[in-house]
Order: C-alpha cells, then sequence, then structure tokens
C-alpha cells in the first residue's frame, strides 16, 4: 500500500464494504481493491444484491480517480453496470483503471472478479475529479 492509498480505506464506505487496497499499476493507473461483502448485503438467493454490486465497482472506480489525479476526490456522474453471474457473499476483487483521463472529466471502467477468479461484472463511469471540501463547508449530517 502506497501512503497516497491510506485515505482510500478510511472513507467511511469502504470500511462499510470492507475494502483492502490491493495494488496499482503506476504504468495503466489500474487499482485493484478487494472486498469482504458484509451479510447485510445479501438478497434472498443468499447472493450479494445487484445495487450494492454498483457500491463495490464505484468505490474502486473512485480509488482509480483518486489515485490517478495525485488525491483529488471524484464525483461520478453515471454509472452503467452489466452484471454477468451472480456473487457470491466471498471477498471479491474489483480491478478499476481511467480510460481517459482530461482535467475534470474522467472516463473510467472496472472488472469483478469472483473469489475463484470468474468475471461477474463489468462497469463504466463518468466521473469529476473534485477538491476537498474547504473546511468552512458544512458536512451533511443527514438531516433534512
Amino acid at each position: 500500500m502506497t501512503d497516497q492509498s491510506a485515505p482510500v480505506l478510511q472513507w467511511p464506505s469502504a470500511k462499510l464494504m470492507g475494502a483492502t487496497f490491493v495494488s496499482m499499476d503506476e504504468d495503466t493507473k489500474t487499482v485493484e481493491m478487494a472486498f469482504t461483502p458484509p451479510e447485510s448485503f445479501a438478497n434472498m438467493r443468499g447472493c450479494v444484491q445487484g445495487g450494492l454490486i454498483a457500491g463495490f465497482m464505484d468505490e474502486a472506480m473512485g480509488a482509480a480517480v483518486y489515485l490517478g489525479t495525485g488525491g483529488k476526490l471524484q464525483l461520478s456522474l453515471d454509472i452503467n453496470l452489466s452484471l454477468l453471474r451472480p456473487v457470491a457473499m466471498k471477498p471479491l476483487t474489483v480491478k478499476a483503471r481511467p480510460v481517459k483521463a482530461g482535467r475534470r472529466i474522467s472516463f473510467v471502467e472496472a472488472e469483478m472478479f469472483d473469489n475463484d477468479g470468474k468475471l461477474c461484472a463489468r462497469a463504466t463511469a463518468t466521473a469529476m475529479a473534485t477538491e476537498w471540501p474547504s473546511a468552512s463547508v458544512p458536512k451533511n449530517t443527514g438531516a433534512a
């Protein structure tokens, strides 16, 4: 793990999803993250619920933008997800990389692999790199 990857694992969403930073290929800017789905992510069939699969993919694509831009935050503008097979409630891996990165907009893609190395899902996204919020911006407390 690099010093720059440390914040990726401190985000609340990464903690919820049992994220582990595996590696980043400096040449391709490909990020690999491992996830352990929490029991609460299971659907009625005992597999990871499809919408929550998008969360794993978004987390890894966000890490790719974060690390690829030298620490800017990612704001997903759209995500396209293809579910290729059920995802068992076992450890999984997501590899994400920028396809084209501009100053503000990046196109990223990701692939999810199950515990046996089988491709389970693919995603593409358009993301906007943003600066960190300033200390003067109030944080969302969840109150309406």
